[in-house]
């Protein structure tokens, strides 16, 4: 199904890459930085979506799961829900906007270190139901939100949070999932789920989500 994207956010990043170096695993995150051409303020989803389903109010816009009519949607969600049901740090949610239905992740105990771009391998492994799932629906796109704690200049966790959303989708990318299906978002600071007030909020606050639907 066709869809109507709009340059209308800032921070939305289309990643793209060059020939040959998306399945070098051995290759390091500055290297694979300067073979990859980011282009940025493309593929936003549109005010509505951006605003209710990226991060202002994880509780706008979602739905039961009966309610799901799109075929895809429903086996994405039941296929993340299989991956996750004996995990209790993962939510996986159904949302519904203007229509298009998604399913979002959040894999709460995935969460970087202070100041750092970067996850574990272990922690990488802890994202496989996703991987999963869009390994297995190669008629999805997926949307990955980077977010920080208020650690820092506005200005530098924007940043951060753009690089922690990118190097997930390099993850996803380096393990089969074409670039043309991914697009990235960071929210720097604005869309904390937990107190900044707090070491433990802040540990849950730096963390990457996920946005899965048709194209």
């Amino acid at each position: 199904m066709k869809r109507k994207f709009i340059a209308a956010m800032a921070t939305a990043t289309l990643i793209s890459l060059t020939a040959g170096c998306a399945n070098d695993p051995n290759r390091t995150v500055e290297e694979r930085q300067t073979e990859r051409n980011v282009v940025t303020g493309l593929a936003a989803l549109g005010g509505a979506l951006a605003a209710n389903a990226l991060g202002v109010d994880n509780n706008l816009g979602k739905v039961a799961v009966g309610a799901l009519a799109g075929y895809t949607a429903r086996q994405v969600y039941g296929d993340v829900q299989a991956g996750t049901a004996s995990d209790p740090n993962t939510d996986v949610s159904a949302v519904k906007i203007d229509g298009q239905e998604y399913v979002q992740v959040e894999v709460k105990d995935v969460n970087f270190r202070s100041g750092s771009a970067q996850l574990e391998p272990y922690e990488l492994s802890r994202l496989k139901p996703v991987l999963d799932t869009l390994q297995r629906h190669p008629n999805t796109r997926v949307y990955v939100e980077g977010h920080t704690d208020s650690d820092g200049s506005k200005a530098y966790n924007q940043q951060l949070s753009e690089n922690r959303a990118k190097n997930v989708a390099f993850h996803l990318m380096d393990n089969g999932i074409s670039r043309d299906r991914i697009v990235t978002y960071g929210y720097g600071e604005d869309r904390p789920i937990a107190s900044n007030t707090t070491a433990e909020g802040k540990r849950m606050n730096r963390r990457v989500t996920f946005l899965i639907s048709e194209i």
